[in-house]
Formats: structure tokens, C-alpha cells, sequence
């Protein structure tokens, strides 16, 4: 498949994080993916993956309309992350081992970095001193998708040291195309996909 208008098509989630959420605590929510995908190759037709070439992060305001306000001074990490990592179809909290949301997992899809506008006052400031700040960390691509095999997919907050002063609201849009794919590679990607 190709990435174009007559083969991609776009899902979506999205979650609050609540004020004070503790640090070192993921907060989490699944996407099943299971009526995209079919790992197992049937005959000529073969075995059938979701090829993820773009994930959008959006880091908002509670109902999602409005950017973070003036005075947040948290920080967190947006991930994608493939496979089963303990959470739900609905919002839920697990202690993920170190490296989960990093380029080092091969279950990352993608992540992006997040930063309030109070952040670099630490809070100290009547707010407002700055901007909040996005780094994209890793993002799959047109040319080179990243292909899931396994029915669920996970958008992931990691707060950093600073809690946010506020609830805010975290949010996802992948734009996505289903895709044939051979024994070998359904193998390959089955044996790496493990959580």
C-alpha cells in the first residue's frame, strides 16, 4: 500500500491528566486496533499489518479547544507504544519500567515531549513568562511506516518531576493504511512487538 487518499485513514484517542499526578506514573489509555490487522497469513491473501505513518500529539486544555494556560509549569512525554502495557479502554495509571517512552523500546512508536509556559520559572513566576514548548522525540514516516501487528495500541503520558498545576488534556491522530504483508515479516514483527 501506498500512502495516499484511496488508502490511508485516520483513528484517534485522547485522555486528562489530572493535576498532581504522582511522578515516575504513567497514565495511559488503549486503542484497539484488532478489526485493522490479521497477523495470521491465510493462503495467497497473506497476513494483513496497520502501517502508522504519521501520529499528530496535541497537549490542550481540559475540553481540548484551547492551549495549555499561562501559568502551567509541568512537564510531560506523549508516546505510542504497540503491545499490552497494562492499561485499558479506559484512562488508568501503571508504573512502566525505566526506558518505556524512550527510543530505545522498539515498542515506541512515536513520542513528543511536552513543556508548560511556567516551566523554566519552576513555578516561582506569577506565570506566563514563557511559552509552552513541544519536542518531537521520534516520529515513524510516508516513506518508512511503523507497522502493527499486535490489537493494541497505547497513548502514554509520563510526568516529569514538576506535576501540573492544572488538569490538561493529551490527544492523538494517526493517520494509518492497512497493508499485505508476508509470512516472514508478520514473523519478525510478532517476535519484536512483545511487551
Amino acid at each position: 500500500m501506498t500512502y495516499d487518499l484511496k488508502n490511508v485513514f485516520y483513528l484517534d484517542t485522547n485522555f486528562d491528566v489530572p493535576a498532581a499526578q504522582a511522578a515516575g506514573t504513567e497514565r495511559g489509555r488503549t486503542l484497539d486496533i484488532s478489526a485493522y490487522i490479521d497477523p495470521v497469513a491465510k493462503g495467497r491473501s497473506g497476513a494483513v499489518g496497520l502501517a502508522i505513518y504519521k501520529v499528530h500529539f496535541d497537549w490542550s486544555e481540559t475540553e481540548g479547544n484551547a492551549p495549555v494556560g499561562p501559568t502551567e509549569d509541568g512537564a510531560g512525554r506523549g508516546g505510542l507504544l504497540v503491545g499490552d502495557y497494562g492499561y485499558s479502554n479506559t484512562t488508568s495509571d501503571v508504573v512502566q519500567e525505566q526506558l518505556t517512552l524512550c527510543v530505545a523500546n522498539q515498542n515506541l512508536i512515536a513520542a513528543q515531549d511536552f513543556f508548560g509556559p511556567d516551566y523554566a520559572e519552576g513555578g516561582a513566576g506569577a506565570g506566563g513568562g514563557g511559552f509552552a514548548y513541544e519536542n518531537e522525540i521520534m516520529m515513524p514516516s510516508k516513506e518508512v511506516p511503523y507497522v502493527a501487528v499486535r490489537d493494541t495500541l497505547n497513548l502514554v503520558w509520563g510526568t516529569s518531576a514538576t506535576a501540573m498545576k492544572t488538569t490538561t488534556n493529551i490527544s492523538v491522530r494517526l493517520e494509518v493504511a492497512q497493508i499485505k504483508l508476508g509470512s516472514d515479516v508478520v514473523n519478525q514483527l510478532l517476535r519484536t512487538q512483545t511487551a
